[in-house]
């Protein structure tokens, strides 16, 4: 009996050594950050400052905000050129020409062999001011209107920008709060683990288990360092993810904020009010609408071809030509001044009748395709909101379902150890409940993140934030 206990202990301690050793294993996997990036001070950021971050920094939305920059110059520049009268002012326009004429003509008018051919040398120096006017039916209206549309083009190609920056943003910061999570959660488990195998040794020298059960639970507590390990690799991407969404280059380890998950019961919310909302800030509706607009014009500017062309305008000028280079950069502005106003219709028959039946044709489908298209974004949006408020409900529900399901796993887990302990319950049976225990606790977290990932699709779609329309500010970690 002495011998056989002897052995037993002898058993326990190379268990020992076999639990130190991947307790030694465990902390070189959990510690994966370099010793260089633990030295330096991470950057710690909550929600708000990636976003206030992002906005400044992130590529996509700084294209955008660069492009939209080109609004004010081209207004201007539309009014200069195309709406106002253009002026054009020429100073000392001078030239120096001479000529040698070797043939003349008789008094009958006859080619004659010139009797004085000689060279002959003048000057001119001319200062002109012109203004000129050009349109064409509404093609003054038409060129404000169509630079108009181009500007709040870009404005809200912006406003899409910077609504889908945040959406990310938001999406990959509560994304790395879900893999941290996990990860916290299966350090958990890892330590239950630990705990676990302690027992079964400590059973194992009293003589009530046998060594299978030492080495199943040696394999749960490797098993669970394995998980633990992938995991931590995953919340580093989510971590390498947002950073690159943010445009953060700065190479320092990055940290992320408790943040509290906007959880409540989304009963409040109505999908006909959702929808009306997007109606009128949503950017894809918006965009689309400019686009609309835009094939309106394009067949206004079509019809505008069949008006008359009207030109005018009034040139205030003064010349000296005279011989030699005695007008050569003559700075006589204000004497002898010439003016000359001009005024001209152009009316256009059978110019390119068919080429421009053509095309006005061609502005008048696109049009009702632009129209056709506008009514199907509407009809998607429709269907992305109603769609999203069903399944914001259903994960709602799911979290409360979760959260149920762990409690009750838990209690069974708990009961299971004793039943172990007592010898009523195999190891393998104990280690079944293990692994469904540990699957609820992954549960609540995915599902909890999974709602406000739901959440902020109800917001992609509608194109704001809605949660002040759910009627409930609950909010859970």
């Amino acid at each position: 009996m002495n011998m056989k206990r002897h052995m037993n202990w002898g058993r326990v301690s190379d268990c020992c050594a076999t639990t130190r050793r991947s307790a030694a294993v465990l902390a070189l996997m959990v510690a994966t950050t370099p010793l260089a990036a633990q030295e330096r001070e991470p950057i710690r950021l909550s929600l708000d400052q990636a976003l206030e971050y992002a906005s400044g920094s992130n590529p996509a939305l700084r294209r955008a905000t660069n492009s939209s920059l080109i609004n004010g110059a081209e207004m201007r520049s539309t009014w200069a050129e195309q709406l106002l009268p253009r002026a054009q002012l020429t100073l000392f326009n001078t030239q120096f020409t001479g000529n040698l004429r070797r043939q003349a003509l008789d008094n009958f008018g006859n080619p004659i062999v010139n009797p004085s051919a000689d060279w002959n040398y003048f000057s001119a120096t001319t200062h002109n001011l012109g203004l000129s006017w050009r349109f064409q039916g509404a093609s003054l209206f038409q060129a404000h209107d169509r630079q108009r549309l181009t500007n709040q083009g870009r404005d809200v190609t912006l406003l899409r920008a910077r609504t889908d920056l945040e959406i990310q943003i938001q999406r990959l910061y509560i994304d790395a709060v879900e893999q941290r999570a996990l990860m916290e959660t299966e350090n958990e488990l890892v330590a239950a683990r630990r705990i676990d195998l302690d027992v079964v040794q400590r059973l194992f020298s009293l003589a009530l288990r046998t060594r299978v059960d030492i080495l199943n639970a040696e394999l749960a507590l490797e098993q669970q360092a394995l998980t633990l390990q992938q995991q931590n690799v995953t919340y580093q991407r989510a971590l390498l993810a947002l950073r690159t969404a943010m445009g953060l280059t700065e190479d320092r380890p990055l940290e992320i904020g408790n943040e509290e998950l906007p959880l409540f019961d989304p009963a409040g919310f109505d999908s006909s009010s959702l929808i009306s909302r997007a109606l009128d800030v949503n950017p894809v509706i918006l965009q689309s609408d400019v686009y609309m607009r835009s094939a309106q014009l394009a067949l206004s500017e079509q019809k505008t071809a069949w008006w008359p062309e009207i030109r005018l305008g009034v040139n205030v000028y003064r010349q000296a030509y005279l011989p030699e280079g005695e007008a050569l950069f003559d700075t006589s502005i204000g004497k002898d001044l010439e003016s000359q106003f001009y005024l001209g219709f152009s009316i256009p028959v059978l110019n390119g009748v068919f080429q421009q039946n053509t095309e006005q044709q061609r502005a008048a489908i696109e049009l009702r395709n632009q129209q056709e298209q506008d009514r199907e974004i509407r009809l998607q949006l429709e269907e992305s909101i109603r769609g999203s408020v069903l399944e914001l409900e259903n994960q709602w529900t799911s979290a409360q379902l979760s959260q149920r399901s762990n409690e009750i796993a838990r209690e069974a887990l708990a009961l299971a150890r004793e039943e172990y302990r007592l010898g009523a319950r195999s190891f393998e049976e104990l280690r079944a409940v293990f692994q469904q225990e540990a699957d609820t606790r992954r549960q609540v977290i995915t599902a909890r993140h999974a709602f406000v990932d739901a959440l902020l699709t109800l917001e992609e779609a509608v194109g704001a934030s809605v949660r002040e329309a759910s009627g409930s500010t609950g909010a859970g970690n």
